[in-house]
């Protein structure tokens, strides 16, 4: 922690709040006409010079209010000798070292140490030997500080001392040196370390915050931590004291938080006492140590801690419920016995009592937003509006301007650094005009790559008013001139040289806050909560419109800024660029007419309780609701003032009126677009094949929402922006199906943008099934198949009637609003089941119980529904199952809250609906277009379609087959489908579908069915047709006789048959054998058999046939068997000789 030397610590006034605007700069080179030197006594944290220790010590403790131990290593090489450390012939690393010392609390850090070598130096070996010094704060990394040898040939000498400042603190310190030598006559010495802080607490006191009240649960705990009565240091834990001094004549019913540091000056372990009636609590460094709490009378508790020397933080908290109370706070350690806490061992942080103007607890001095407004005092003081550089504008060749601006730090606007192309120019605006006399400053450096820059400070003309030449690199240089002309409210500074490096500039070292009133009230802006007094709160008028934050109503860190607008405060705008921010501009589009005026307020011209804010707009009596009865500007949630939009451009790209310079006048943009397109199911499609954006008043929108306005299916269906875009982001809201593509962008930005953006699903989507998109250029929903726009307006807790008259003074685009009606399917899905939250729709019954109209829009007075649950339907309608159900005079429809029953679906609600849960308002629903008087509507919106591919796969049907029996009959087998295809699907599925016969049985005719299905569920079917042909002999073989001598010869004919084995028996047809061509037979394997001259040994044979076909697996036919018989023949002649006839 640096000391902030221009704040006296205790002393405070309630009216100057001085503002130190060169706390965080870099070291500063400066060049003054007056300067002031200041300087703070050291306190010794932990000091070391050995002469208490007998030589070849090798560890100790040092003396300070942080003592710790010190070590070393190496027995007998790093140790004490002649009262300092030697370190000789190591061989090795030797290290001293220091155990942790406690800083904590401590600024300006630095410790400092002697060092000594024998006087040969040159026996030191640079590169070999070395002397490492080194430190770390916080157990951190080792930071070095020297590394050398001491040599003094070749040169690598040694300081004889050392001094290190601490560039930033923490809680411990360490230092150690390390040492390396290899020889009997090198030595190195160390001697006389010294650490020393500054603090900037206050000795002998501590702070206190004295709360009016006890804490509920009669615990500590509970102790407030704001709205504390009184605040500032105390030199006693007598609780009477303080009490008389805070809240004399009560004394009962209060609480004290005291908090401030205690020294420990010797490590070790410590008990603390207190003695209370009521409650109290000890905490040391966070932890308790003592709990002594509830309600009781005077009782004593202890606790133990271990604790190094130093100082810690404490904490003691005591609350009284009645009765008598007391409170003491001992301790006891080492060398210490039991006692009370002497206050000289205390220290408080200096703050003083001091006023609460908020009455956030937070003490105006401590409190960096005293009006609780959101914008810092600084900011309120002049920091925006004339302390600082308001607006910064390059002239030539400057970069990077914005740096300058505000508050000057290590940002800056520069020049080039290599190239040159003449003199640098940038300008310079405060917010106001600067008195003569006035000084001045600004803050000039130069890159690393130059040495040196010229400058020169001049008026806005040109002319000379200082000269900055040669401005230094590595630092940054003030240069001071006093204002001496009349209406001073802009200066340049032009660079001559490479390199310029402009920080900015401010007036003034501190500022009285008390002088700056822009309203003239008498309330300096710091306390007003109105600065301009225009009746715009400035914590709204700070604000972007659409960027608007409410107050949290929490201040976690106790600063005194709400923890909405951490850790910087708002950042207030100045819409017209004046250098006047808007909450302390009467007029902040610089249109002419006053921001009152526009902003349709009546003021009072009474300020009640003196906080800046009119009657009119206020709400409370101090400082506890900055915003009055505005809570929100765009909205009407809980009951808030919605301020004008009467162009309703707020959300594209224009404002509301008190800041928009071109109310009525800005024409909307058009957008078409074409796309109904086939979709491919598992493919991506662009959402439309051309777009086209025109707009008469602008060539850039701020953003286009893209919805999936029917058949959304929230489980797959997806929108995606491909590309690279870099002026606009996307953001997909699944609830919703809706993408948003956010600018600023130029329209062939977006045109661009919008033709790359691609719809997918994971969801089952079937041939025909569709989806729409409407691509609007503006928040609002749009449904093609109404013409109509919608938008949900989040409002909590509004009641039905409230949201009727919000919603009656919107407009868009000169289109009345109303509570939206919902008289199509269309409508239910993209209000219901896709709307961001629930909310109140334009139907009631409150006229006649149980006869629902629809009472808003061009639909009013249309009747759509009469009775309670199960009445009848007049028209479209969507309650939810048992509604309407008039549960205690309930008379106003209401979108259900998601989760609740049927998505999208409606019920009855009283006025207020419930306070809380699911039937609480969330807010209304607004409906655009069809009233009498619309203009035409706005070509904002385009849509798009795409269906799902209906056309079906094809295939070549399969060739025919025959077979000679049902065996042979192949499985099904869709590989047979050799060509199917489609034209989404690259890889269409087959499938069998069925075997149908036509019954018959020579043959039997089957139809074989295979499906190609594609990914849309389209099918195409193609058959094979599969003939059964059974083998069948039409010609049976017959009995044959044959004469001995002569051939004897079987036939067959049979269908559909290629092999033919004949078989003989020779048993009289019991067994049967192959026979074979040969002597005896030839035609064995044919349709007939010839048996050569058989003789009467063959007489009986009986032949029979196997036919068959080859092509198959089909079992033989098996003929009718055939029997040979053979005869001798005899033939008698007239001369009484036989002979044998050898013929049939």
């Amino acid at each position: 922690m640096r000391p902030n030397h221009q704040e006296q610590m205790g002393t405070t006034s309630t009216n100057i709040k001085p503002i130190d605007f060169l706390k965080r700069w870099i070291p500063i080179v400066i060049i003054l006409l007056l300067g002031t030197s200041l300087s703070y006594s050291q306190t010794t944290l932990w000091s070391e010079d050995f002469s208490s220790y007998a030589n070849n010590t090798e560890n100790g403790t040092a003396s300070g209010s942080s003592a710790s131990n010190w070590t070393t290593t190496l027995t007998g090489n790093v140790w004490v000798q002649g009262n300092r450390i030697e370190a000789n012939n190591l061989g090795t690393e030797g290290i001293w070292q220091t155990n942790p010392i406690n800083i904590y609390g401590y600024h300006t850090v630095n410790f400092s140490l002697d060092v000594a070598t024998q006087s040969a130096t040159n026996q030191f070996e640079a590169g070999s030997d070395y002397f490492i010094g080194e430190y770390r704060v916080d157990g951190g990394s080792w930071i070095e500080f020297e590394n050398a040898s001491g040599d003094s040939n070749p040169s690598d000498p040694l300081d004889s001392s050392y001094t290190v400042n601490l560039p930033s603190t923490g809680n411990t310190l360490e230092i150690r040196i390390r040492f390396y030598n290899t020889a009997s006559n090198e030595y190195y010495y160390i001697d006389n370390i010294l650490v020393q802080g500054s603090t900037d607490f206050c000795n002998g006191e501590v702070d206190f915050e004295f709360y009016d009240s006890s804490p509920s649960g009669s615990t500590t705990d509970n102790i407030p931590t704001a709205g504390y009565l009184g605040s500032g240091t105390i030199s006693t834990f007598n609780v009477g004291t303080l009490q008389n001094q805070e809240d004399p004549g009560d004394t009962d019913n209060f609480s004290i938080r005291y908090t401030g540091y205690i020294q420990i000056d010797t490590q070790g372990s410590y008990t603390f006492y207190t003695t209370s009636d009521d409650g109290s609590k000890l905490y040391i460094d966070g932890t308790q140590v003592v709990d002594n709490d509830g309600a009781h009378g005077s009782q004593e508790r202890s606790g133990s801690i271990t604790l190094t020397s130093g100082l810690h933080d404490i904490t003691v908290l005591f609350f009284e419920n009645g009765g008598g109370e007391n409170l003491s706070v001992s301790y006891q350690g080492p060398s210490i016995s039991k006692q009370n806490i002497p206050f000289s061992k205390l220290y408080s942080n200096c703050s003083v009592a001091s006023a609460d103007l908020d009455g956030d607890g937070v003490d105006d001095v401590t409190d960096i937003d005293d009006d609780n407004d959101g914008i810092l005092d600084v900011d309120e003081c002049g920091g925006l509006g004339g302390n600082f550089v308001q607006t910064a504008t390059n002239v030539q060749n400057f970069s990077n301007t914005s740096n300058a601006e505000g508050d000057p730090g290590t940002t800056y606007a520069s020049n080039p650094v290599y190239t040159y192309s003449g003199s640098s120019i940038i300008l310079f605006q405060f917010a106001q005009v600067i008195p003569i006399g006035t000084t001045v400053s600004v803050f000039l450096s130069a890159d690393p790559a130059v040495s040196t820059s010229d400058m020169q400070i001049q008026n806005s003309g040109g002319g000379w008013i200082a000269s900055a030449n040669a401005i230094p690199s590595g630092s940054i240089t003030e240069i001071t001139f006093n204002v001496s002309s009349s209406n001073f409210q802009s200066f340049r500074v032009e660079a001559y040289q490479l390199g310029a490096r402009v920080h900015g500039a401010s007036y003034g070292g501190t500022v009285d806050c008390s002088t700056v009133d822009t309203d003239g009230d008498g309330i300096p802006n710091y306390q007003d909560l109105d600065s301009d007094g225009d009746g715009i709160p400035d914590n709204v008028e700070a604000q972007t419109s659409l960027g608007y934050v409410a107050p949290s109503g929490v201040d976690a860190n106790n600063n005194g800024l709400d923890d909405a607008y951490e850790s910087n405060g708002i950042s207030p705008i100045d819409t017209d660029g004046d250098g006047t921010p808007d909450f302390m501009d009467t007029d902040s589009d610089d249109d002419g007419t006053s921001d009152t005026t526009e902003a349709a307020l009546t003021l009072s011209g009474s300020d009640s309780d003196s906080d800046g804010l009119d009657n009119a707009t206020d709400t409370s009596t101090g400082y506890s609701d900055p915003g009055g009865t505005i809570d929100n500007p765009l909205n009407t949630n809980g009951g808030s003032l919605m301020l004008p939009d009467s162009d309703g451009d707020v959300n594209s790209g224009g404002d509301l009126d008190f800041r928009d310079d071109t109310v009525d006048d800005n024409d909307p943009p058009s957008i078409t677009a074409t796309g109904d397109q086939v979709f491919c199911p598992g493919s991506t499609i662009a959402i439309a094949e051309s777009v086209s954006i025109t707009d008469a008043d602008s060539s850039t929108l701020d953003a286009v929402y893209i919805q999936i306005s029917s058949n959304y299916d929230v489980s797959g269906d997806l929108l995606s922006l491909t590309g690279t875009h870099p002026n606009i982001t996307a953001s997909w809201d699944t609830s919703e199906g809706k993408l948003t593509l956010t600018g600023p962008a130029t329209l062939a930005e977006f045109e661009t943008a919008i033709a790359a953006v691609e719809f997918q699903t994971t969801a089952t989507v079937t041939s025909g099934d569709t989806r729409t998109f409407s691509i609007v250029l503006n928040e609002a929903n749009y449904l093609e198949s109404t013409g109509h726009y919608y938008e949900y307006v989040p409002a909590l807790g509004i009641t039905w009637t409230s949201a009727k008259a919000a919603a009656e003074l919107r407009t868009f685009y000169g289109l009345q609003g109303y509570l939206a009606t919902i008289s199509i399917q269309d409508e239910s899905d993209l209000l219901g089941s896709q709307a961001p939250g629930a909310g109140w729709i334009g139907a009631s019954d409150a006229t006649t119980e149980g006869d629902w109209y629809w009472v808003t829009g061009p639909e009013a007075g249309t009747l759509f529904w009469r009775g309670n649950a199960g009445g009848t339907a007049y028209a479209y309608e969507f309650w939810n199952s048992g509604e309407p159900n008039q549960s205690g005079d309930e008379d106003y429809a209401h979108i259900t809250a998601p989760g609740v029953g049927l998505p999208g679906s409606w019920n009855d609600l009283s006025n207020t609906g419930a306070a809380s849960g699911d039937y609480q308002p969330k807010g209304y629903l607004v409906e655009y277009g069809g009233m009498a008087g619309d203009p035409p509507y706005p070509n904002l919106a385009a849509t798009t379609n795409i269906t799902v591919d209906t056309i079906a796969p094809t295939a070549s049907a399969p060739a025919p087959i025959t077979v000679y029996c049902s065996d042979d009959i192949p499985a099904a087998d869709v590989t047979v489908i050799t060509n199917e295809a489609d034209n989404c699907d690259a890889d269409p599925t087959v499938t069998f579908v069925s075997d149908v016969s036509d019954g018959g049985s020579n043959p039997e005719i089957i139809t074989r069915t295979y499906r190609i299905t594609d990914d849309s569920g389209n099918t195409f079917d193609v058959e094979q047709t599969i003939t059964v042909s059974p083998f069948t002999i039409s010609s049976q073989p017959t009995d044959q006789t044959v004469i001995v001598g002569n051939n004897g010869t079987f036939s067959v004919s049979a269908s559909n048959v290629d092999t033919y084995q004949w078989e003989v028996s020779t048993d009289g047809g019991s067994n049967f054998a192959t026979i074979v061509d040969g002597g005896e037979y030839t035609g064995t394997q044919t349709a007939s058999l010839s048996i050569s001259q058989p003789d009467t040994n063959k007489n009986g044979y009986i032949f029979r046939v196997l036919v068959s076909n080859s092509s198959g697996s089909c079992s033989a036919l098996t003929s009718d068997e055939a029997t040979l018989t053979v005869k001798s023949g005899r033939v008698i002649t007239n001369r009484g000789i036989t002979f044998r006839v050898n013929k049939n």
